[in-house]
């Protein structure tokens, strides 16, 4: 398993979207001392239901297909209807804009596609294209439905965001 578990919502497996949605996110940052298999999870309760942290407030905006500011309650119960991972499984340094090495970009795709498997998305909803640009395609898999959208602190518009999520839901409601 990775060592970085993903986050996984209560309602994932029968979200409000009609199908499972995985949010592939890049990497952690810290300090290698806080390493721990339910890193992602302590991220997700302390960062994703806080108002005003810019990625998770962008990210909740998206996955509300709404560009008001949620409430507490609307931001938690987004963040219930997904599966939340990091594709590397190494923090890349302390501080973001860090970039991960060639070795931890290689290192990761397995664990990728074994958190892939487990999970069963049927959206793939990919947050950067630098991420899109190394994420491998997933062998033998159920048909799944890929989104890229730009990062959501890289200039990641909303309205293109939004137009890019509701096309792959439309898409994957198809395809299940």
């Amino acid at each position: 398993m990775a060592n970085f578990k993903p986050f996984v919502g209560k309602d994932y497996f029968q979200s409000k979207y009609g199908v499972r949605v995985l949010v592939l996110g890049e990497s952690h940052y810290g300090d290698d001392g806080d390493e721990s298999e339910d890193y992602t999870q302590m991220v997700v309760a302390n960062h994703a239901y806080t108002p005003g942290l810019p990625f998770f407030s962008r990210v909740t905006k998206l996955l509300r297909l709404s560009k008001d500011t949620p409430s507490n309650e609307e931001r938690y119960d987004a963040w219930q209807q997904i599966a939340f991972y990091n594709f590397v499984q190494e923090f890349v340094g302390e501080k973001w804009r860090m970039s991960p090495t060639a070795k931890m970009w290689e290192d990761a795709a397995p664990m990728f596609l074994e958190v892939a498997r487990e999970l069963k998305p049927d959206i793939i909803l990919v947050l950067g294209h630098n991420l899109w640009d190394k994420v491998p395609a997933l062998p033998d898999a159920h048909p799944v439905e890929w989104c890229s959208v730009k990062h959501p602190a890289g200039g990641m518009s909303y309205d293109d965001s939004f137009r890019a999520f509701e096309q792959s839901l439309t898409n994957a409601k198809s395809l299940v």
